[in-house]
């Protein structure tokens, strides 16, 4: 369980630019801020639905990356952050992504509250992404197409991503990624390319399924429709 947000336990100290001194009311440097030393507190039980991976041209590929660098490493223009959130409750995400990246309010609720259709909106320090993975969670017919949104956030040199719930697509992207380092050498656009063109690929066998469906269905009705036929119909073209 997580622990409650006004309790948190042991402060960690993040140094963001800017210098100054300790306030920790204030804002970090990190993301599009710049400023004073921010005092930040990660309580273990956060890291549970959070995985990130770090790579710089210099240096072996952590696949294991610390929330407590997170701030070191938006500083490096030459390294790559990605930071992915799964089923994390939404005060966890909305911390990290105001605090340490220093998103804009509107887009951070966009990302944890809202549900919207895929669109890009450009916020000048980063690019907010949404796509929709599909899948069907029973036979085509039955017209129970599941929609899964995926939030993100691209940087010149990060990508944060943020879904409810599992996405294979996600977990295909971060293997390939963890398997060899290259997946990771075109940039923060290349990366985010590569996420949506695996999500784009999960499309195919959906289509691929519903077309299936028709046919079925041709062949019911020329050849011995019934009621059930038309059920099935009206649920395709709900998919649909």
């Amino acid at each position: 369980m997580i622990p409650p947000l006004p309790s948190l336990p042991t402060p960690l100290l993040i140094l963001g630019e800017g210098g100054g001194g300790t306030d920790e009311g204030e804002n970090t440097g990190f993301g599009a801020r710049s400023g004073k030393i921010k005092i930040i507190t990660f309580p273990a039980a956060w890291r549970f639905m959070i995985r990130a991976l770090y790579y710089t041209p210099d240096s072996p590929l952590d696949t294991g990356f610390p929330l407590e660098k997170f701030g070191s490493a938006l500083q490096n223009p030459k390294g790559l952050l990605w930071v992915d959130f799964t089923g994390e409750l939404p005060a966890v995400c909305e911390s990290l992504m105001r605090d340490v990246f220093g998103f804009h309010s509107l887009a951070i609720d966009d990302a944890l509250q809202e549900t919207h259709t895929p669109k890009v909106d450009d916020w000048g320090n980063c690019v907010y992404i949404v796509l929709n993975a599909m899948t069907f969670n029973d036979a085509p017919a039955n017209g129970l197409l599941k929609t899964n949104e995926l939030d993100a956030f691209l940087g010149s040199n990060y990508v944060v991503t943020h879904h409810d719930n599992p996405i294979a697509a996600m977990d295909e992207v971060w293997s390939a990624c963890q398997r060899d380092a290259r997946h990771l050498q075109g940039g923060a656009d290349h990366l985010m390319y590569k996420i949506a063109d695996h999500i784009v690929a999960g499309y195919m066998p959906i289509v691929a399924e519903i077309d299936k469906g028709i046919d079925q269905i041709e062949d019911e009705i020329f050849d011995a429709p019934t009621p059930k036929t038309l059920e099935q119909i009206f649920s395709l073209k709900r998919v649909l």
